[in-house]
This record gives structure tokens, sequence and C-alpha cells, in this order.
């Protein structure tokens, strides 16, 4: 085993008892003056790199009166911020607590967004968005519980195959549909299974995280 192997090992053996620990109660998170409130079960965007990677994209486009739809909002950072920009922004996520904490969240940063309790696209009205951004559970493991809900998207990948399917619902001709997912999960199958459903993955941006990992930006198109 490498020394770069043995020091990942022991940095997660201590960091994950740690995190969780963290995540027992509520916490705030704070971003370009926003407070955005982190109670359990929910995703905290300041601990994991996925959240602040799709912000600092989000940052170079011009979203003034898009309409917008965060795909597992969570927290609702990032469609707080949307809202910020002058975008109609629509969130949803099938925790109750993340639905609830997105609404306070909005409230509390004196922004109006519409937060669905929804799995995907279940709970939300038909409506052809400009931007769809997905920050998505891509581990190939049952979801037990709301905060699993966050990580795993099902033993045989069932979020993604329902994801592609319904997404041409969605979007027009012109709609924009990002999704970030990390070099830790099996891009290749999540890949096979958008092409299945006739779409592609176009490379946007990558950067490197932890331990050598990259995580990845691709905007997702008709193939």
């Amino acid at each position: 085993m490498t020394l770069r192997r043995i020091f990942k090992r022991a940095v997660s053996f201590f960091l994950v008892p740690a995190t969780r620990w963290y995540l027992r109660k509520e916490r705030s998170y704070y971003f370009q003056k926003m407070e955005i409130k982190v109670p359990p079960t929910v995703f905290h965007p300041g601990l994991f790199p996925s959240t602040r990677f799709l912000l600092s994209f989000l940052q170079k486009q011009n979203l003034a009166s898009k309409s917008f739809l965060e795909l597992g909002c969570g927290s609702g950072l990032i469609s707080v911020w949307a809202a910020k920009q002058k975008a109609k922004v629509s969130g949803s996520d099938l925790n109750p607590v993340a639905v609830r904490v997105s609404k306070e969240n909005a409230q509390r940063n004196g922004v109006n967004i519409v937060v669905f309790q929804s799995h995907l696209f279940h709970g939300i009205p038909s409506t052809k968005f400009d931007w769809i951004v997905i920050n998505p559970p891509y581990y190939a493991r049952k979801a037990n519980n709301d905060e699993e809900l966050a990580w795993n998207c099902g033993e045989n990948f069932e979020y993604f195959v329902q994801l592609f399917f319904e997404l041409p619902n969605y979007i027009h001709a012109d709609s924009k549909v990002i999704m970030v997912l990390t070099e830790g999960c099996d891009i290749l199958t999540i890949q096979r299974i958008a092409k299945d459903a006739k779409f592609m993955f176009d490379l946007s941006v990558e950067q490197e995280v932890l331990f050598d990992k990259h995580d990845f930006i691709f905007e997702i198109k008709p193939a």
C-alpha cells in the first residue's frame, strides 16, 4: 500500500466520524453575505466541494430573468443565490426537512423561490426551464433514510434512469442542463444511461479536490 493511500485511509478514519458529529445538529453556513441554515439530514454545502464548484461555474453565467430549477436543492443555497441574480427560481427535494429549510433560507435572505417536495420531476408542474442544475446522488446503493437520499442513487442507478427519461418534458431547445459529478462515482455507467435516453455529456470544467481526485461539471445535451 502506498503512503498516499495510507494517508487517505487515516484521514477518512477520522474525517467521517467528525463530519457526522458536526452534522448532528443545525449549523449555519455563510456565502457572499447569505446565511444558510443546515439542519440534520440535509446536505451541507460547506463541507463538500461540489456546491461551491457549481456556484463558481454559475457566477460566470447570466441568469437574470431565466427560469431556473435546482433538482435536489438541499439547504437551498444555490436556489437562493440564483434568485439574488434575478432568476425565476424553483427548487425540489424529496427530503421534507430540505423543503422546509430551503423556504426558510429564501425568506431569511430576502428572496422568493418556489420549492416542491418531489422525487426528481414527479411533483413539479410541466415547465420548460431555461436552466436545470443538478448535484445528484451518485453512489449505487439503496437510500435507507432521508440523509442517504443526498448520496445514494439506487442499487441499479434508478435515479439516473428516471432523470433522463423525464428530462425531455422539462427542457426546450436552448435549455442549459448542468450536472456535477466526482471522480469517485461510476461516471461511465451514468453516461451510458444518458446515452440510452439519447443524451450526451459535454465536459464544461473540472477541478482537483482531495487526494488527486477531480470533480467535473457537465452540460447535458440531446444527442
